[in-house]
């Protein structure tokens, strides 16, 4: 049986290897679109980290944020790289971002680990073999809805449809979970779901860099992950909900059927 356990030691030690080589200094920020930044150690680093996935894998197929963007994730083996996820935190001097990567086989996520160079934490997970932080297991929360912290992704800027949709989810959630956050990075609201530190993130987004590293994380720390209209999560679909039991989830499944 296919466990990823390989592919996971190697993730986790080339995440770390790849900010120690071209994330420690001052970046040079640029601007990639409308609303959205982009620097050149996101460059370096995604370039350092396909390099190092050609060496030790060669053959595999890897879709990476700046230069490999695919929207589907290929048959057989494949990597998703997203080299400095939170890049708008990161060039404001905000600690909120992360180095996240996966790896799939035949559109199965396998392994992944996400590295938050400002808190010093390394998650990663392999499939049916736990979740961790900085090798320690880790498990989502057991509290109860009203006591939850919930947190949202970006609001979209591409899309009127999206934009009132989160709003409105957001809204759904605030009056029935103890707090809603923003963070603006995927890998800490992946992480900080995962080790339990809150109870929910929904993000809705097609991006395969941003969801699968953290999907797997949560799904072994006992989570749930769903579909943004509540069904099983698919790829390409409207965006995903993680969180830390059924019930959590169902606040804002619910809100995105209304609205759909």
């Amino acid at each position: 049986m296919k466990d990823g356990k390989r592919e996971r030691a190697f993730l986790c030690k080339v995440v770390r290897e790849a900010w120690e080589k071209c994330g420690g200094r001052p970046s040079v920020t640029d601007v990639k679109s409308a609303f959205d930044l982009v620097t050149d150690i996101d460059f370096a680093m995604e370039k350092f980290i396909t390099r190092a996935i050609g060496e030790e894998f060669p053959g595999d197929a890897v879709i990476g944020e700046e230069y490999n963007p695919l929207t589907e994730l290929p048959a057989g083996r494949c990597w998703t790289v997203d080299p400095v996820d939170g890049t708008v935190n990161f060039a404001h001097g905000l600690p909120l971002f992360g180095v996240q990567c996966a790896f799939c086989e035949d559109e199965i996520p396998l392994a992944s680990a996400i590295y938050l160079p400002a808190f010093g934490e390394l998650y990663s997970a392999s499939a049916g073999a736990g979740a961790r932080l900085n090798g320690e297991p880790i498990f989502v929360s057991s509290r109860r809805e009203d006591m939850a912290v919930a947190s949202v992704g970006d609001y979209s800027h591409r899309s009127a449809e999206l934009f009132e949709m989160q709003l409105g989810m957001t809204r759904s959630a605030a009056a029935r979970v103890a707090k809603v956050r923003h963070f603006g990075a995927a890998s800490v609201d992946f992480s900080w779901l995962a080790a339990g530190r809150t109870d929910a993130f929904v993000m809705l987004t097609r991006n395969l860099w941003d969801i699968v590293p953290g999907m797997l994380l949560v799904k072994e720390a006992g989570g749930v992950v769903r579909s943004a209209d509540g069904g099983e999560f698919v790829f390409g679909g409207r965006g995903i909900v993680a969180a830390a039991s059924e019930e959590i989830a169902d606040i804002f499944c619910a809100r995105v059927r209304e609205e759909v």
